[in-house]
């Protein structure tokens, strides 16, 4: 199988403009690069890259000329993958006299997550060995990189879920200051609040604020606005007896005075 066709079974078939689409891609380009470069740096004709998919290992990149296949499951009851994987070392064994392997472990927080298989018709060296585990904690990188956009892309997909609050909303009626009384809602509020004076217009008696004598209309009105100047200019119309009440008191208080004077005169 060809390096190109390998790495196509694998890419979505579909690939949209989303952040998990991307980090996909990114993620699948990065193990096909990673695996390229395990094979040439330890000389090995063919290679393969499997990680934990739910508790079985299933290969996700392919490189040269290897029999396995991206989407299938790795054979990890076989050695030496069981014993990579159960011990977290790398395992290197000779197939028969003209090929060679070696098991290169990915792990994560104490765990295999992965391996790397390789394959060569030379025996692998120490120093090869330590190039590859060196390369396989690369791969940690970009699965870290890919779980971090499945949990963003989670948590937006979350959050377009959640009905948003209103950004606005009535005042609410402190606690105190209302009661039920069946299904009628009344005030019993022992806060005393102050109501502003309405006044009224001095021309037709509509109600207006207390510094106004006439409401728009009636200002607009020039008869109107006549009534209400005689209205508070002119004040009630006294009587003769009421205007002149102090000046004839005080004419009899004197009269009086001046008859008890003569009489006790005499």
């Amino acid at each position: 199988m060809s390096q190109d066709n390998a790495a196509l079974l694998i890419l979505p078939a579909e690939a949209g403009n989303s952040l998990l689409d991307v980090a996909e891609l990114e993620f699948q380009a990065s193990l096909q690069l990673l695996l390229d470069r395990a094979c040439w740096v330890s000389g090995a004709l063919a290679g393969a890259i499997a990680l934990d998919d739910s508790g079985a290992f299933v290969y996700r990149a392919v490189s040269g000329d290897s029999e396995r296949e991206p989407g299938h499951k790795a054979a990890t009851e076989k050695e030496p993958l069981r014993e990579c994987l159960a011990e977290r070392w790398t395992v290197r064994s000779a197939v028969d006299e003209e090929k060679f392997s070696m098991a290169v472990p990915i792990v994560r927080h104490d765990k295999a997550i992965g391996v790397m298989e390789l394959t060569s018709d030379l025996e692998f060296t120490a120093e090869s060995s330590e190039v590859v585990s060196r390369i396989a904690d690369l791969v940690i990188v970009t699965v870290e990189h890919r779980d971090a956009a499945r949990r963003a892309e989670q948590l937006e997909f979350q959050e377009d879920e959640l009905e948003l609050p209103s950004l606005w909303h009535a005042p609410e009626a402190p606690k105190s200051e209302l009661r039920f009384m069946g299904d009628v809602q009344v005030e019993a509020s022992p806060v005393t609040r102050s109501i502003p004076e309405v006044g009224k217009c001095a021309a037709c008696g509509f109600p207006v604020s207390p510094n106004r004598s006439l409401c728009v209309e009636c200002e607009q009105k020039p008869e109107s606005a006549a009534a209400a100047r005689d209205i508070f200019t002119s004040g009630p119309e006294e009587s003769w007896l009421s205007a002149h009440g102090y000046t004839i008191a005080s004419a009899l208080v004197t009269a009086i005075t001046a008859a008890i004077i003569l009489w006790l005169r005499h």
